[in-house]
């Protein structure tokens, strides 16, 4: 059999050399894949930043709703209206609404900014909200003031957690927070504060 000779000592320097090179490398690559996966990930989170748009937008618009039983609920007149397109809920810009609640009385109701439910059962007036109701054979003149109102219209009620005036012939009201029952006239208020007034003859 052929003897191969080896040499008495092998030089190391160049494969430490080698392998150094290649550990180098390899950290360096490790480092760059991170990075790009950093930035992919940057990339598709940014894409749902922010409020998403509108399904449509309608302007100098008149929006007529009826109930489930077909009968009018609320009219609102307003120059802006924005439909999400997940929710299918309304965001209006200075709305002006006519509101028929479930005793047939009629209120007339404006703010600065409102949201409508998609099922059309549920107001939010937002920001100088005046609501006033007119006067019939059942029930009085009535006007509220307030920041925020909700009017749950399937329910036939009306919720503030703001300051709220109620101003009626000869009696002002006013208190934090109400909870009104229309169906039975009946308006209570949290803290309330009353003043009465004499009507002039």
């Amino acid at each position: 059999m052929k003897r191969i000779a080896l040499p008495d000592s092998i030089n190391l320097s160049g494969v430490e050399r080698s392998l150094a090179l290649a550990a180098i490398l390899g950290v360096f690559a490790a480092i760059t894949g991170w990075m790009v996966w950093l930035q992919d990930d940057r990339t598709t989170s940014d894409m749902f930043v922010g409020p998403p748009r509108s399904d449509y937008v309608l302007h100098r618009f008149t929006m007529t709703a009826l109930d489930t039983g077909g009968k009018l609920a609320f009219v609102v007149d307003a120059p802006r209206l924005a439909k999400h397109p997940y929710l299918d809920t309304f965001a209006i810009e200075e709305p002006r609404f006519r509101i028929i609640d479930g005793t047939g009385d009629t209120w007339k109701a404006s703010s600065r900014t409102a949201w409508v439910s998609a099922d059309a059962k549920e107001l939010r007036l937002n920001e100088a909200v005046a609501a006033d109701r007119s006067a019939d054979l059942d029930s009085g003149p009535l006007s509220l003031r307030t920041e925020r109102l909700t009017a749950l219209l399937n329910t036939n009620r009306m919720r503030s957690d703001a300051p709220v005036t109620i101003t009626q012939p000869g009696l002002i009201m006013r208190g934090i927070g109400m909870d009104a029952d229309l169906t039975k006239n009946r308006f209570t208020l949290l803290n309330a504060k009353a003043r009465y007034d004499k009507p002039r003859p």
